[in-house]
């Protein structure tokens, strides 16, 4: 008797915990609403998305079937030593921004690039913060020998330069488009582990966490339904501000690998840039600061985004 009735007690709770869950999602998404700054980051961050998605429901509204290089953008059998043209408004779409290497269009290259960079940039993020996160966690829960362990590796990885690091992985490795994901996973995770490991700290000694463990809760019960999900929001504001950091170095090795002279032309952004350097010299600024620009802007909205989450997560400024 006793148990039907705490059975018919916990399903209203159950109840009242879930819409209080949504209640606190529907005012922290109002308060990100009145920041204007956030919201334009946000939805230029979204206008990106967008087209990447575009790009992979149906590339051919770009004017080509395969979106795997560049080179399906040239008009006709151009010679390399074409030069590039202005950029020209009065004409087709493609040639707004002008065009690069081998008269390759500007415009459609970014665009058809975003399905790359932001699908390599998004796996990288994800990946890094789920490893990252779970071993940080169980640093933080179980500490001891595993504890110490960790914060060793993540203060051999945090004395390196990352962008030094990852091209040296990358070099190891060889150079492709997986290659270079895999070393910025491999280096992004401690980022990750760091954070959420301060974090587990402080949280497994409140005592609802206490509570659970005098209640007779396994360790890995308590970690996966207390600990983790009370130190994800300072992780997704870490998530959204690493997007444009992640992408500027993957860029950034995609330049280096085009500036070091390798044959073959990716759909990459960094490899847009490093072809089109090469015309500074005579003029030709086009090739070059408007793919920065591109990447400029995406790097900058996710930082607004990234500054008005951390405004509303964070009970201190939202006093």
């Amino acid at each position: 008797m006793t148990e039907e009735v705490n059975s018919t007690r916990s399903i209203p709770n159950e109840r009242v915990r879930r819409h209080s869950s949504l209640d606190n999602a529907k005012s922290t998404f109002k308060l990100f609403l009145k920041n204007r700054i956030a919201l334009i980051g946000m939805v230029i961050t979204i206008i990106y998305f967008l087209f990447a998605i575009l790009d992979y429901i149906d590339p051919r509204w770009l004017g080509v079937s395969n979106l795997s290089t560049s080179l399906n953008f040239v008009p006709g059998h151009l010679a390399n030593t074409a030069l590039p043209t202005a950029p020209n408004f009065s004409g087709s779409w493609w040639y707004w921004f002008g065009t690069t290497y081998s008269r390759i269009p500007i415009l459609p290259v970014m665009l058809g690039a975003l399905r790359f960079d932001l699908t390599y940039t998004v796996t990288i993020v994800f990946i890094g913060m789920a490893v990252g996160v779970m071993i940080g966690s169980m640093a933080g829960y179980f500490g001891g020998i595993f504890d110490e362990i960790v914060m060793r590796i993540t203060d051999i990885f945090f004395s390196l330069p990352f962008f030094v690091f990852a091209l040296a992985i990358v070099y190891v490795l060889g150079f492709s488009f997986q290659n270079v994901v895999i070393a910025l996973i491999i280096i992004w995770w401690p980022t990750y582990a760091r954070l959420t490991r301060g974090l587990s700290l402080e949280t497994k000694s409140l005592k609802y966490v206490e509570a659970a463990r005098a209640s007779g809760a396994s360790n890995f019960r308590i970690l996966f339904r207390h600990i983790i999900p009370n130190v994800l929001s300072p992780v997704y504001v870490q998530i959204s501000l690493d997007l444009g950091s992640i992408i500027q170095i993957f860029a950034g090795i995609f330049f280096l690998i085009g500036a070091l002279g390798s044959s073959s032309y990716p759909l990459e952004i960094g490899y847009l840039l490093s072809t089109g350097l090469q015309y500074l010299s005579i003029g030709i600024w086009w090739p070059v600061i408007i793919p920065a620009l591109f990447l400029l802007v995406f790097t900058v909205a996710v930082n607004l985004m990234g500054d008005g989450l951390r405004d509303v997560l964070d009970p201190k400024l939202r006093r």
